[in-house]
């Protein structure tokens, strides 16, 4: 009989504590149950291998994403949601991986994607433009937390949020006119 504390929910947060700790390279079922305080057998009862841990992981990062409202004006509010998400992503490295992987297509991530097209489309754009639009801004923000090597940047300095902010900015101000 499992013990009552390993769940699936149990398990999965142990994966979050070692991947945004160690790594996703580190995240095993035989490293989550020692985190846990088990056998990797135990696992075993609530998940059938690594790649569904790291499906159920990708889940529960997707219903994380925060969801800004606040703004001046609908551009600012199209600027904190993607800052918001950086920031989010940030303080999960494994993530922003995971998502360019791009194998999980997550049930759970709708209500982010709506919500960022719906900002997109008060900021002015087209629900076409807003889709496209929301697709580069994804490219922009993986690029922008993948990028570590410093070759191309200016005086090898990497870009802060300011950095982000401006590229969401003229991004979508470009949409906009086009």
């Amino acid at each position: 009989m499992p013990r009552a504390s390993l769940t699936p929910a149990a398990i999965v947060t142990a994966a979050r504590r070692v991947a945004d700790d160690e790594g996703i390279a580190e995240l095993t079922l035989r490293r989550v149950a020692r985190e846990l305080g088990t056998g990797p057998a135990s696992l075993y009862r609530h998940i059938a291998d690594r790649q569904q841990l790291l499906h159920l992981l990708a889940d529960d990062l997707a219903t994380g994403y925060p969801l800004t409202r606040a703004g001046r004006d609908p551009l600012d509010r199209v600027v904190r949601q993607w800052h918001a998400m950086h920031d989010y992503l940030a303080a999960h490295p494994w993530g922003a991986r995971i998502i360019a992987d791009g194998q999980y297509a997550l049930p759970s991530a709708r209500p982010i994607a709506e919500h960022c097209v719906d900002q997109l489309a008060a900021a002015g754009l087209d629900r076409e433009t807003a889709v496209r639009a929301y697709r580069a801004l994804w490219h922009l923000l993986l690029g922008h937390l993948l990028n570590a090597h410093p070759f191309g940047h200016l005086h090898g300095a990497r870009g802060d949020g300011t950095d982000l902010d401006r590229a969401v900015r003229w991004l979508v101000t470009g949409a906009a006119a086009t």
